[in-house]
């Protein structure tokens, strides 16, 4: 059985969720990395 063919469309919209997994992923990293800073900072 062969695979589907995936389409302009189908790898656009592939494209585009993964870019904004990444971007999400990224803003989690950030914020998460700020608070840890800011609690080292806090604690010495």
């Amino acid at each position: 059985m062969a695979a589907p063919q995936l389409t302009r469309m189908h790898r656009v919209l592939i494209g585009v969720v993964v870019s904004g997994a990444l971007i999400i992923a990224g803003i989690g990293f950030a914020g998460s990395y700020a608070a840890v800073r800011e609690l080292a900072i806090k604690k010495g």
